[in-house]
């Protein structure tokens, strides 16, 4: 048996205006999960500790919490693996939501965003043209296997930087699941599917990989760029800033070896378009004053050859 010491946020919408934290203590076998240990809090020492669970088996995804500082599921969570020195686990409700009681938080934003992709196949043909279920191929169905194993647990939204100072954004989760019905070939809407998620602002993603820390190992963060290489393969949007930003840093890099920052911002907000430009002019005019203004062209570095040779080797040819 082990002493464990939960240090608990609490906090009570209904009666709270700020919250404070309790220090529980607990005698636990060593192997107990940090959501055993919670349970045991809450039937030992203090019946109104809050938090979600339900399966105990990360099938459900309803335990996701923030456990000294790395938000993940609680039931799949290891007390030793995370208890420190002092024998204390801090547990708090996740980033990016706002508080209900304690862990438990309001996830409205959060299912409003998957709402908004309609998350439900919507074939062309109807049910009454196959004589049996639509079949999908095994090297189709391969594709979206591991976005299937997605809980919702809402860990990515979560850990999302971008989530934290622009709410507006999708999310990892959505853009995620978004890239499971926009490659499932039984799906009739592509294209829809693909501008739907660019207007929820697919190109804020700013390729942190702190997404990547998923207890499922969905990896959204790879499905954000399929996403994405979808949008631009389609040519779906292809005239917003984001892909026009992601396809002249694209140009630049494998033009010259270099990011040709002048050529970046011209081609991200329209060589034309006037009023963009003098948009950001200030902020050039602060490069400038600070001795920081790139050049306006830029030569090819030694051995750019090399660097060409790779985007070769990785890109995927755009219809």
């Amino acid at each position: 048996m082990a002493q464990i010491k939960l240090d608990i946020f609490r906090f009570d919408e209904a009666v709270d205006t700020i919250p404070h934290r309790d220090i529980v203590s607990i005698e636990a076998p060593e192997n107990i999960t940090v959501l055993d240990a919670l349970e045991e809090a809450k039937a030992q020492v203090d019946g109104s500790i809050s938090f979600r669970r339900s399966c105990r088996s990360a099938i459900c995804g309803s335990c996701s919490m923030n456990i000294n500082g790395v938000t993940g599921l609680a039931c799949k969570t290891n007390c030793k693996d995370v208890v420190t020195k002092e024998g204390t686990i801090k547990v708090d409700p996740m980033p990016n939501f706002q508080p209900m009681k304690d862990m438990v938080v309001h996830m409205d934003p959060f299912w409003d965003k998957y709402t908004r992709l309609k998350p439900y196949l919507q074939p062309q043909d109807s049910d009454a043209d196959h004589a049996t279920e639509r079949r999908v191929s095994p090297e189709d169905m391969r594709k979206l296997v591991d976005v299937a194993n997605c809980v919702m647990c809402a860990t990515c939204y979560a850990l999302c930087p971008v989530v934290s100072v622009d709410p507006s954004f999708a999310g990892p989760a959505a853009i995620a699941y978004a890239y499971r019905f926009i490659e499932d070939v039984r799906d009739g809407q592509r294209k829809e599917r693909i501008a739907q998620i660019s207007e929820d602002y697919l190109w804020l993603c700013a390729h942190c990989y702190a997404c990547s820390y998923c207890p499922k190992h969905v990896d959204p963060h790879d499905r954000i760029v399929d996403v994405k290489r979808a949008a631009i393969n389609d040519r779906v949007m292809l005239n917003e800033r984001g892909p026009r930003h992601a396809l002249t840093t694209n140009k630049t890099i494998k033009k010259t070896g270099m990011l040709a920052e002048t050529e970046l911002i011209q081609g991200t907000v329209g060589r034309f378009n006037i009023i963009g430009l003098l948009k950001v002019a200030p902020l050039g005019l602060r490069m400038a004053s600070k001795g920081k203004l790139p050049p306006p062209f830029l030569k090819p570095i030694p051995k750019v050859d090399e660097v060409r040779t790779i985007f070769e080797a990785l890109e995927v040819p755009v219809s």
